[in-house]
C-alpha cells in the first residue's frame, strides 16, 4: 500500500492503524475512532465502496445540472451570498469550499485556484455525486445523516485518496427543519485549521435562514395571491379602510366601481367614494369602528347610485380595531341573496302534478300555455287542491325560472303588517321596525314570481294600493318618498268566488280584472275520484322512502273507503291520511282499522253498487268489480289498481321483479295481476 507523503501527528497514526485494521476485515477493539466515524466507514463497506481504489463518482451532464439546480433554485440564491463571502476570504489560503443538496450532489464550487485544479482532478465539480454511496464516508455525507457540523481529518475518510484532506461540513436545513444541503470547507491537512467547524456551521445557518426566510416571503406571496383571488371572486366590491378612512386595499370589482372617480382606489379617501351628505354618518361610523349596514349614495363611475354598503371591523387577536372592511353590494345582489337565504325558490314542476283526471289534465295544459306567456294569472281551488303546486310549476315553466318564487298568504299576515310586508319600509319607519329597514315581498321577487296566496284576504284598501303597484310596476318603500320599480310576473291564488266577493263589495272589481287575466280552475279531489288510488299509491311510495317502512299491501276494503269519502280536504287531507295509516300498520297490511273513524263511516254508509273486490293497492288477490258514485262521476277498485300496476310496470320497465318489489308483492301474484288486466306482452 503506498505510503502518506504528509506528517501525521500521533492521533492520526492511531486513526490510520484503526483505518489499516478496518479494511482488513479484522475487528477494531478499543480503536480511538469516533462513533460517527465508524458508522460511516461501516455503512461504506455495506455500499461497496473500494477503499483502496480512487472513486469516479456519477456525474450529471449539462441539461440535468441545470434540472437540479433549478429545483434547488431557493438554496442556491440563499447560498448565494455566503459562497462570495467564502470565495473572497478563502482565496489564496489553500481552502475550497462546496454546496451540495442532500443527495450528495454538488451545486458550487469556490475557493483557492491552485488547489481547485487539485480537487477538479478529484471530481470536487458541479454535478458530481459525491455521497457514501459513491465515495464512502466524507464530513459532506456525514453532516446530512448526522445531522450536525462534521469534521473528517485525513485517515478518518473511508477512501485512502481523501487522506490528504481535511473536510469540514455544516448541514443546511429547510423551513421544515428537514436537512437539504451541506457546506464543506476543504483544505489540505497539512495547512493550519482556521477554525473551519465555526465558519462552516455560520455559514450554513445563515443559508438556513434565509431559505426560511425565503420560504416565509412565497407562503406570503401565495397567500396574498390567494386572498386576491378570492376578493376578486366576491360579487361585491370591497374595499380595506385604515381608521383614517384611506383606502389600503380594494378588489377588481371597487376598481371598476371608482375607475372613473379616483385613478388609483387604493390611497383615496372615503371622502371621495361617497356623496358629501353621507360623510358625517360614514366617518362616525369609522371613527367607532361598528359593524353595520347602511344604504348610501355611491359616487360611481356612472354617477351616483344607492348602494347597500356593509361596514366590518377589522380587529387583531388582542381586540385593537386596525380598520374596516367595506363590501358594495347592489340591491339586486342582496335581493338575491334574501332569495336564497329565505327559501324563494319554487321545487315542484308539471310533472309533480299526479292524476289522469280530464278535469286536472285540461286545467295542466291550460297553465302550460299560461307558462309561456307573462299574464297575470288567477288560480281558483279549494284548499288542499294545490294551488301552489301549480304556480310553482307555473314559474319554472316560464322565463322567470331562473328568478325568485316569492310566496306569502294574505290571510297569515296580521292587518297592519301586510303592507310593510309587501312594499317594505325604510329604518325607523314606524315603532318597532329594523333600524335598516327592511326589503318587501315584491322587491324580493323583482326578476321572478311573486304569488299571492289567498289574495282575497286582502283589505280593501291594501287592494287599491296593490291595484296601483300593478299599474305602475313600482313601489314605495314605507317611510320612504322614492318609488322603486319592480320586474314580477303576479300569480294570484283564492279559494272563494272572487266574482261574489266584487258583488258582495269585499273585493275591488279593478283588482280582479287586474290579476284575472288567465283564469285556471284546480278540480276538488271529489271531482275527480278516479285519481284516489293512484294519488295514495303516490303517497305511499314517498311516505314509505322518508320513513324506512317497507311499501305496504293496502286492502281492498280499505282502498273502497278512500274511495268512498268526499275528501272536503282534497289531496293535503289524502296526503295525511295515507301519513296516518303507513304509521298506524307500521309495516303490516293496510286495513280499515287503520283510517280515521269519519273515513270508516263514510264508508259505510254508502250504499254498495255490487260485491266487494278481495283485491288492493300491494295485494296477493284479485277480485270482482265495483261500482261507487262521487259528484256524478262513477270508478272501480279494480280501475285504480289496474292504473298502479301499469305504472309500477312502465317505472320499471317492464322489469316483473322489480316491479314486484316495487309493488310490495310476489312475482306470481304480479304474473296474475298481468294477466287479468291485460298487461301482458
Amino acid at each position: 500500500m503506498a505510503q502518506s507523503i504528509f506528517a501525521v501527528s500521533a492521533p492520526q497514526e492511531a486513526i490510520r492503524a484503526a483505518w489499516h485494521t478496518f479494511v482488513s476485515g479484522e475487528p477494531l477493539l478499543g480503536a480511538p475512532v469516533a462513533p460517527h466515524i465508524l458508522t460511516g466507514w461501516e455503512k461504506s463497506r455495506k455500499y461497496g465502496v473500494d477503499p483502496l481504489r480512487a472513486q469516479v463518482p456519477p456525474v450529471l451532464g449539462q441539461k440535468e445540472l441545470e434540472e437540479l439546480c433549478e429545483a434547488n433554485k431557493a438554496l442556491l440564491q440563499s447560498a448565494e451570498p455566503m459562497l462570495r463571502m467564502l470565495e473572497v476570504s478563502i482565496r489564496e489560503t489553500g481552502y475550497i469550499a462546496t454546496l451540495a443538496v442532500a443527495s450528495g450532489h454538488l451545486l458550487a464550487v469556490v475557493g483557492d485556484d491552485t488547489l481547485m485544479e487539485q480537487a477538479r482532478a478529484q471530481y470536487n465539480i458541479p454535478g458530481a455525486e459525491r455521497s457514501l454511496k459513491t465515495v464512502g464516508a466524507s464530513a459532506l455525507s456525514l453532516s446530512i445523516s448526522e445531522r450536525r457540523p462534521v469534521q473528517v481529518t485525513g485517515f478518518e475518510h473511508y477512501n485512502r485518496f481523501f487522506h490528504e484532506w481535511r473536510c469540514t461540513a455544516a448541514p443546511i436545513f429547510d423551513a421544515g427543519e428537514k436537512p437539504i444541503g451541506s457546506l464543506t470547507i476543504s483544505s489540505h491537512i497539512s495547512r493550519p485549521d482556521m477554525h473551519t467547524l465555526t465558519l462552516a456551521q455560520s455559514c450554513a445557518d445563515c443559508i438556513s435562514i434565509r431559505l426560511r426566510e425565503h420560504a416565509l416571503m412565497e407562503s406570503q406571496r401565495h397567500l396574498n395571491a390567494m386572498l386576491e383571488s378570492v376578493h376578486n371572486s366576491l360579487p361585491e366590491a370591497v374595499v380595506a379602510i385604515n381608521p383614517a378612512g384611506v383606502v389600503t386595499h380594494a378588489n377588481q370589482k371597487a376598481v371598476a366601481l371608482f375607475s372613473q372617480i379616483a385613478q388609483n382606489v387604493v390611497g383615496a379617501h372615503l371622502e371621495g367614494l361617497f356623496s358629501r351628505p353621507e360623510m358625517p354618518r360614514i366617518l362616525q361610523l369609522v371613527g367607532r369602528g361598528q359593524r353595520e349596514t347602511l344604504e348610501l349614495e355611491v359616487l360611481s363611475a356612472k354617477g351616483p347610485t344607492n348602494r347597500m354598503c356593509r361596514f366590518e371591523p377589522i380587529r387583531l387577536d388582542n381586540g385593537t380595531t386596525c380598520g374596516m372592511t367595506l363590501s358594495i353590494s347592489t340591491k339586486s345582489q342582496v335581493i338575491d341573496i334574501a332569495k336564497h337565504v329565505g327559501g324563494n325558490y319554487a321545487k315542484y314542476c308539471f310533472d309533480d302534478i299526479k292524476g289522469e283526471s280530464p278535469l286536472l289534465k285540461g286545467q295542466i295544459e291550460l297553465a302550460r300555455r299560461a307558462a309561456a306567456s307573462a299574464h297575470r294569472v288567477l288560480l281558483y281551488g279549494e284548499s288542499g287542491t294545490g294551488k301552489e303546486l301549480f304556480a310553482q310549476s307555473i314559474h319554472n315553466c316560464s322565463k322567470h325560472h331562473n328568478g325568485p318564487f316569492v310566496a306569502i298568504s294574505c290571510a297569515a299576515i296580521p292587518r297592519d303588517l301586510i303592507e310593510s310586508e309587501l312594499f317594505g319600509y325604510v329604518g325607523g319607519a314606524f315603532t318597532g321596525a329594523r333600524r335598516n329597514g327592511m326589503v318587501g315581498k315584491m322587491e324580493l321577487a323583482t326578476g321572478g314570481t311573486l304569488f299571492l296566496d289567498e289574495v282575497n284576504s286582502l283589505p280593501l284598501e291594501m287592494q287599491a294600493k296593490l291595484l296601483r303597484v300593478l299599474q305602475q310596476m313600482e313601489i314605495v318603500r314605507l317611510g320612504d318618498t322614492k318609488p322603486t320599480p319592480i320586474d314580477a310576473r303576479v300569480i294570484a291564488a283564492t279559494n272563494q268566488d272572487l266574482r261574489e266577493a266584487v258583488h258582495q263589495g269585499t273585493f275591488r272589481e279593478d283588482l280582479y280584472f287586474r290579476l284575472n287575466v288567465v283564469e285556471i280552475t284546480i278540480p276538488p279531489l271529489r271531482e275527480r275520484n278516479e285519481d284516489i288510488g293512484l294519488l295514495a299509491h303516490q303517497f305511499f311510495r314517498r311516505q314509505s322512502l322518508e320513513t324506512s317502512v317497507p311499501f305496504p299491501h293496502v286492502g281492498a276494503d280499505a282502498l273502497d273507503a278512500l274511495y268512498r269519502y268526499s275528501w272536503p280536504g282534497n289531496v293535503r287531507e289524502l296526503d295525511n291520511v295515507c301519513e296516518r295509516a303507513l304509521l298506524m300498520a307500521g309495516g303490516a297490511a293496510i286495513t280499515l282499522a287503520h283510517l280515521p273513524p269519519h273515513i270508516v263511516g263514510a264508508a259505510t254508509a254508502i250504499p254498495c253498487a255490487s260485491p266487494t273486490s278481495t283485491g288492493g293497492i300491494g295485494g296477493t288477490a284479485g277480485g270482482g268489480r265495483r261500482a261507487t258514485a262521487f259528484g256524478g262521476v262513477a270508478t272501480g277498485v279494480d280501475d285504480a289498481y289496474r292504473r298502479v300496476v301499469q305504472e309500477a310496470m312502465a317505472m320499471c320497465n317492464n322489469n316483473i321483479s322489480m316491479a314486484a318489489e316495487h309493488l310490495g308483492i310476489a312475482r306470481t301474484t304480479l304474473y296474475r295481476k298481468l294477466k287479468k288486466y291485460g298487461l301482458e306482452g
